[in-house]
């Protein structure tokens, strides 16, 4: 189902309502965010309403995704259920993917990114004119390997996190061995702002620095960025693609 100004509709009319709404606007891109509940894809929702972009939020219950934006729409969906991604991306410019969880028995090939990812490829490999895929990552898998990881940071085997961050690296795995249009932007270490009461609280400066092959770090070594200007990369990214294709991480 779709809310559209408070009003439900069939999931199957996404496309159109789409279409509808960026053609009468003529509002920049037509961006899907998976995850749109969530910390992350909450805030990332709002940075590219504030551009004049359409989007559609996607979670698995609309009914949380109230945002009052003529220009929003809300869907309920599976984001590792083919045919229902598949439906609701349908049109497209941009899938921005933000998403945690473990599957069962907290292996890592059933964490909800690992999963995400593995749809998102079989959804549009040898599609054409498919949309920009960006999945938002896990900030330890810049250490790339299995053994890297766990030597910079201790993860016990069948514990939550380990399924966690390396369903995040088998994302980027599944990834690179596609041939879509996808990037994945991994966060620095420590997102600010990350809680509704956190301090700081959200804070928008528009700058960041990036790389594509180490965390990017501060003077002092802290490898840091505002979710505000997380959610201004990942819109960035979605509005002028410079990392197809690849990794890329961002910080202060």
């Amino acid at each position: 189902m779709v809310r559209i100004g408070g009003v439900m509709c069939r999931s199957g009319l996404v496309l159109l309502l789409m279409v509808a709404m960026g053609s009468a606007a003529a509002r920049g891109e037509r961006i899907v965010i998976y995850g749109a509940t969530g910390a992350i894809g909450s805030v990332i929702a709002q940075e590219a309403l504030r551009r004049g972009d359409t989007v559609i939020g996607v979670a698995r219950d609309p009914t949380e995704l109230r945002v009052a934006n003529p220009h929003y729409a809300a869907v309920a969906g599976d984001v590792t259920n083919l045919n229902s991604f598949k439906r609701i991306t349908q049109g497209a410019d941009v899938v921005i993917i933000s998403v945690l969880g473990n599957g069962a028995d907290t292996v890592p090939e059933n964490s909800v990114s690992a999963r995400a990812a593995k749809v998102a490829v079989e959804a549009y490999t040898g599609v054409r004119d498919s949309p920009h895929v960006i999945q938002i990552g896990g900030a330890p898998t810049m250490y790339e390997t299995r053994e890297a990881l766990l030597a910079h940071i201790r993860l016990p085997a069948g514990s939550p996190m380990y399924g966690i961050i390396f369903g995040h690296l088998l994302a980027l795995q599944t990834y690179r061995a596609s041939h879509i249009r996808w990037t994945v932007l991994t966060p620095p270490l420590d997102i600010q702002g990350w809680k509704m009461h956190a301090r700081p609280r959200p804070h928008r400066t528009g700058k960041y620095r990036v790389s594509t092959t180490e965390l990017v770090r501060e003077a002092n070594g802290d490898s840091v960025i505002n979710i505000a200007d997380l959610a201004v990369a990942a819109v960035d990214e979605a509005e002028h693609p410079r990392f197809i294709g690849k990794r890329f991480t961002v910080g202060y």
